[in-house]
């Protein structure tokens, strides 16, 4: 039997074009936005005929991906339009295909009402809210202003303003930090906002793994020339953990050739990693060059003061009614890596639905114990040892000589600053330690390190001047400490 918009859908859409609409709001959330994009946003890929759907793809490879990697969720997304299964084709594009009608923005508005009925709006609204943009996992992704920057991130959130302001002059847009610091979330909304503000539909958000599996894939599919297409016609580009290309010589060298396109077009790139460029010694120096010619932010852990703010932030999204005391708690002892605080609100949740009772401190207490002794556990002299070793570049022996090379003695004191800061080594100990040394040449060193803290003096390594603060907050990062 053929297939009828009036028997199957008597009080929706009646057109290709309000289906095809239709049709791709429900692709964006079977797959996310990103894939979306990468896939579907030329109007031509999907045709819809009476009894069945044909999806086009740009090349051989295209057509097999779609086919075999994608079509279950196609599938999903083509039967919640329809309202029911039918055929689904997928072939090459021809270059004597009729291009397909672009989507009318009247349409739009129209579909949307038809498809979510009138008891899906709130009184007085002529039409219903919109749905929020998702990322790759299907999770929600809301805009810039979801981001907490603090007094430590001014930088990174003056640049991602002028990012918007100077779109494509700032390019490549590169931040980097520890894990657990916001770097992936900083550049998802940054995508969904070139969406929303922008009006850029060429925009994507992908991880550097993600990026080598979709080359890797083209090269054995040889659909490199569509690979190229994809992403050297981007408008937006964001990569998230670049240090991923390190040892991979074909896609470190693609991704490169990708770069220097989009950028020489004018187009914005946002790039991000757990170390500044200096430190990316795979990458090469011309690489290493090309990032230095954008803006390089660095992003650090918030502070007490924004951990807290941050929990209320995560409780007002979810709903989750906690007290301040409990919200003080976590902040505290939880440190600052924010997927912590995430999951330890996670669990608070959980129990409480479960039990059927309210967050006290007691309880959080007892249900985060495990997790405030993991976070309050003391790093050892001998992992702060190999931290500053591998940080400015030398070894453990060098370390504990009697050198009084400038490069060798900026290493001991912070070795043992931080020794004497996370550690219940007494001075004594810690000089013994390190080469065995007195009592007061480890209370001299605290003192000289934590004056280059207070005057942030920048400190000579071999890769470049780090200031002081920098280089502790990366050594931190390194312990996991905080």
């Amino acid at each position: 039997m053929a297939f009828s918009t009036q028997d199957r859908l008597p009080e929706g859409p009646k057109n290709e074009d309000e289906l095809r609409f239709l049709l791709c709001r429900y692709l964006i959330e079977e797959l996310g936005q990103s894939i979306f994009d990468m896939w579907f946003s030329d109007p031509r890929n999907i045709a819809i005929q009476p009894g069945s759907v044909t999806i086009l793809g740009d090349s051989d490879f295209s057509v097999h991906r779609l086919a075999t990697k994608l079509s279950p969720a196609i599938g999903r997304a083509v039967q919640r339009c329809l309202g029911c299964q039918v055929p689904i084709h997928y072939q090459r594009r021809a270059e004597t295909d009729i291009p397909a009608k672009p989507v009318d923005p009247k349409v739009v508005a129209t579909a949307t009402a038809s498809e979510s009925g009138a008891q899906d709006r709130l009184p007085g609204q002529a039409s219903p809210p919109q749905r929020a943009k998702t990322n790759r996992a299907g999770r929600r992704v809301q805009g810039l202003e979801s981001f907490w920057f603090g007094e430590s991130n001014r930088l990174a959130e003056a640049g991602t303003r002028q990012m918007f302001q100077q779109f494509g002059q700032l390019t490549p847009f590169f931040v980097y930090g520890p894990t657990g610091c916001g770097k992936t979330h900083l550049l998802e909304t940054l995508t969904a906002d070139t969406r929303r503000k922008l009006k850029l539909r060429r925009s994507v958000f992908m991880s550097a793994e993600q990026f080598t599996t979709y080359f890797i894939s083209a090269l054995r599919g040889t659909g490199l020339p569509s690979f190229r297409r994809k992403y050297r016609d981007l408008d937006f580009l964001a990569i998230d953990d670049i240090q991923f290309f390190a040892g991979k010589k074909a896609t470190l060298g693609e991704f490169q050739f990708t770069i220097d396109n989009l950028v020489r077009h004018g187009k914005q790139v946002v790039l991000s990693s757990d170390r500044p460029p200096i430190e990316l010694n795979h990458f090469g120096h011309e690489t290493v060059a090309r990032f230095s010619a954008g803006l390089i932010c660095p992003l650090h852990y918030p502070d007490l003061s924004g951990r807290q703010q941050i929990i209320a932030k995560i409780c007002r999204q979810r709903q989750i009614k906690l007290p301040p005391e409990v919200n003080e708690m976590i902040a505290e002892r939880l440190g600052r890596d924010v997927r912590r605080l995430s999951g330890a609100i996670n669990r608070l949740r959980a129990l409480a639905e479960a039990s059927k009772c309210r967050i006290t401190v007691d309880m959080a207490q007892q249900v985060l114990t495990d997790l405030f002794s993991v976070n309050s556990s003391l790093t050892s002299l001998n992992t702060i040892e190999k931290a500053v070793c591998d940080f400015c570049d030398i070894k453990p022996t060098e370390l504990r000589s009697s050198s009084r090379r400038k490069r060798i003695c900026t290493a001991r004191m912070l070795a043992m600053y931080l020794s004497r800061q996370y550690t219940s080594s007494a001075f004594s100990e810690i000089g013994d330690y390190f080469g065995g040394r007195s009592h007061s040449t480890v209370i001299a060193a605290q003192k000289k390190v934590t004056g280059w803290i207070a005057q942030n003096q920048p400190i000579d390594l071999p890769n470049a001047y780090y200031p002081a603060k920098e280089a502790v907050a990366r050594l931190e990062s390194n312990l996991r400490i905080g």
